[in-house]
């Protein structure tokens, strides 16, 4: 089943268009969250994990980190995106998997 259209929207203009990070960082970052498939900088690991599983355990201190590591504000904001909207997708794959379970 394809995608709500205003969520594909905001997939390919995640995925598209230029930003302060690599289009292929977002797309393995999404990647990442979405199917566990994609590789990504170590340093960003623990933090697009944490968006993916667990949220709410997200503080300053990743941010701190992270810019202490170069990473810029506009680079966070993509990362976090991009892994937000993985594991939403994630999420999204499953509830239709069990639609499908339940035919």
């Amino acid at each position: 089943m394809p995608l709500p259209p205003k969520l594909q929207t905001a997939v390919n203009a995640l995925l598209t268009q230029p930003g302060a990070t690599e289009l292929e960082l977002r797309r393995a970052v999404l990647e990442r969250t979405r199917s566990a498939a994609a590789q990504i900088p170590e340093a960003l690991r623990e933090f697009v994990e944490k968006i993916a599983d667990r949220p709410w355990t997200v503080s300053d201190q990743d941010f701190a980190r992270l810019r202490a590591a170069g990473y810029s504000e506009d680079e966070l904001y993509e990362v976090t995106l991009a892994a937000a909207i993985g594991a939403g997708l994630q999420r999204f794959d499953a509830g239709l998997r069990a639609l499908e379970e339940d035919r």
